[in-house]
């Protein structure tokens, strides 16, 4: 018995192709006329399988296949939302695998101990309202009572608190606890996304098993100097920021090509002041993207770095502050899950291969509540994601698919996280 490749592969470019913007590819924001199309057009493919369904007080989407003994539900899904002028297929490819997974267990009568439930993560691009991974860190009790009255729509000068009430659908942004879940009520987390990479193209394997989730630090350096004319001031008399920041965004790579692991530095701008040709800069911004999968490496990289920092500051004459807005640690699949998740992927005959992700997901946030798994699909055209030509192949989605439905199954008749 298996899922039905024709149904899955029209519900996602059904699904997917809501929010077109004019600019070329989706847009379809959390809150918005076009999310709440997809919201509702979701809702009644998950009533039409036979699901309960329910909506949080945040707007995360809960489909339920109740089970056949009181047992802790498994959760699977992925986000609804898009980036700007994205594609298809980022995030909406693990609630169209998941939908049909379930869809087809209840189809093909299979007996589930555990009840199975699915879950449209709002909010999880975070492109109006900054932050990111909003559904699945609300419901794991991760943020402040009063994050939607202090965040604000960048384009718009809302608050997060006004989206969520014009949204309606009996959202209560005064009520986040409304949303937590609790660890006792849910067995596991699977999460199947593409990839946003070349590495399985490369690989020329049409999945991957993930193994753990990069960890991600997130932060600004600001350098103070001296501001002076680029003709008067003497070399060897300079206090210039922007020599000394374009030393610590090569640090930054240097760093991590050396680590010995598959590190990620990135240095994305560096901004100056006052900007002039013929000014020396006294100040200059330097905003640092680090990530890396294993602890002890995740940490080390970013204190050599602080310590090259420092060198470069008495050198130069300079002062530096920073500010830490992202420090989330790695996140590791459960083993027995990576085991699981092998087992099936052979079973279903798809050929795979281990990695780990660098792009952050939703299940990061819920590895801190639960037993956590996630499955990669395999990104076409040249692995680009988040613009409109992202696209993976119906073949990919089906296979990728198959194998989450007998994760799913498998998880809910075995007791394998003893």
């Amino acid at each position: 018995m298996s899922i039905n490749p024709d149904r899955l592969w029209t519900r996602l470019n059904q699904i997917g192709s809501i929010g077109e913007d004019p600019r070329g590819g989706i847009s379809r924001f959390a809150w918005t006329k076009e999310y709440k199309e997809s919201a509702g057009l979701l809702i009644s493919w998950m009533k039409l399988a036979g699901m309960s369904v329910r909506v949080d007080t945040v707007g995360n989407i809960y489909g339920r296949l109740e089970g056949s003994e009181d047992l802790p539900a498994i959760l699977t899904g992925s986000h609804l939302d898009t980036v700007p002028c994205g594609g298809k297929f980022d995030g909406i490819a693990g609630i169209m695998s998941a939908l049909e997974a379930i869809t087809s267990i209840k189809e093909n009568k299979i007996s589930n101990k555990h009840p199975l439930e699915m879950i449209a993560f709002i909010n999880e691009e975070a492109s109006q309202f900054l932050g990111g991974h909003f559904g699945s860190k609300a419901i794991c009790g991760m943020l402040p009572d009063d994050y939607a009255k202090t965040c604000v729509d960048k384009n718009t000068g809302i608050t997060m608190h006004e989206a969520m009430i014009n949204y309606g659908m009996g959202l209560n942004p005064d009520n986040f606890p409304g949303s937590y879940i609790k660890k006792e009520d849910y067995y596991a987390f699977l999460e199947l996304h593409i990839e946003q990479g070349k590495y399985l193209l490369q690989k020329d394997f049409p999945i991957a098993v993930v193994s753990s989730i990069a960890g991600i630090k997130q932060f600004y350096i600001t350098l103070k100097g001296v501001s002076a004319h680029a003709g008067g001031m003497a070399m060897r008399d300079r206090h210039d920021c922007i020599a000394a920041a374009a030393e610590i965004a090569c640090e930054v790579e240097r760093l991590a090509l050396t680590t010995g692991s598959d590190t990620r530095g990135t240095v994305g701008y560096i901004s100056a002041h006052p900007g002039e040709h013929n000014i020396i800069a006294d100040e200059a911004v330097i905003p640092v993207d680090i990530r890396e999968e294993d602890d002890e490496i995740f940490e080390k990289i970013y204190i050599d770095l602080m310590k090259f920092v420092k060198k470069q500051c008495e050198k130069r004459g300079l002062t530096y502050s920073l500010r830490i807005t992202l420090d989330t640690p790695p996140a590791h699949c459960h083993d027995n899950l990576i085991k699981l998740i092998s087992e099936c992927a052979n079973k279903s005959k798809v050929p795979f291969i281990n990695m780990v992700s660098y792009p952050a997901h939703d299940a990061m946030q819920m590895a801190r509540l639960l037993p956590m798994g996630m499955i990669f699909v395999r990104s076409s055209n040249d692995g680009v994601s988040h613009c409109p030509d992202e696209y993976t192949t119906k073949e990919d989605m089906t296979m990728a698919t198959q194998v989450l439905y007998n994760s799913l199954i498998e998880l809910s008749l075995r007791d394998i996280l003893v």
